[in-house]
């Protein structure tokens, strides 16, 4: 994916509470989807568009939404119950006809299940999301397939587990950049480092006025001038010689 923009849909079930905590799951998937948008932008420069959270998921809401913005991944977060207080660990739905869907649910899985404290017992973590409601499949995975974009429902983990409860109210960010690290890796965008973020502080100071230059030093040998030269335009920052 040559440009990729990247769709979150949190879950919109504000009935599915948690065991501990006194919240549920649209509240603390919708705060996790917050948090890594800020990650994606910031942290790898990925384009992302939180889901307007009045939209339902059906044909015409957060789908289409998805695909008029010219998203290529569409990822639906959730978290995940039924397991009977003892299920454990991150659950990925893929679409089976789609190329990069399951190997991306792959890598959402390892990311999550790497950072929790409590080991998934989940014999099969990827599962097709078509085989639901007599192949009909998820609307969340169906739908953003049939629109030309990846599509994944994450359950991060299962919340009616009391201990895991707690471990997800209390590490959302963490959670965040967990899931940010497995995008940018299918994505294969490296994390911005300090040079990137210069080179964008000049170039957007370049668009501005008034403009200031700064004078960084003067040599008396053009060697070691041109040497500072070398490491500022290496930095991001436009630099000249001039010689009085």
């Amino acid at each position: 994916m040559r440009h990729p923009k990247v769709y979150l849909s949190p879950s919109k079930q504000p009935h599915n509470s948690y065991a501990a905590g006194n919240t549920n799951e649209e509240k603390e998937m919708v705060e996790v989807s917050r948090l890594l948008k800020g990650i994606l932008e910031k942290d790898y420069g990925i384009d992302t568009v939180l889901a307007d959270l009045s939209l339902d998921i059906g044909m015409n809401g957060r789908p289409k939404e998805a695909k008029d913005k010219g998203c290529s991944i569409y990822l639906a977060i959730h978290s995940n119950a039924g397991g009977a207080g003892k299920a454990k660990g991150a659950v990925a739905l893929f679409h089976p006809a789609s190329k990069d869907s399951k190997s991306l649910g792959k890598i959402l899985v390892e990311e999550l299940n790497g950072i929790c404290p409590y080991g998934s017992n989940r014999s099969e973590p990827l599962v097709d999301g078509m085989k639901a409601f007599q192949g009909k499949g998820f609307g969340e995975i169906r739908t953003p397939y049939e629109y030309g974009i990846t599509p994944v429902l994450m359950e991060t983990n299962f919340h009616d587990h009391v201990d895991i409860a707690k471990w997800m109210t209390g590490n959302k960010e963490a959670i965040a950049k967990s899931y940010g690290r497995a995008l940018a890796k299918f994505l294969q965008v490296e994390k911005k480092t300090g040079n990137n973020q210069i080179k964008e502080s000049v170039s957007q100071a370049a668009d501005e006025s008034p403009l200031y230059r700064v004078q960084v030093g003067a040599f008396r040998k053009i060697e070691n001038a041109e040497e500072l030269k070398a490491k500022l335009w290496s930095l991001g920052f436009e630099g000249f010689i001039s010689c009085r």
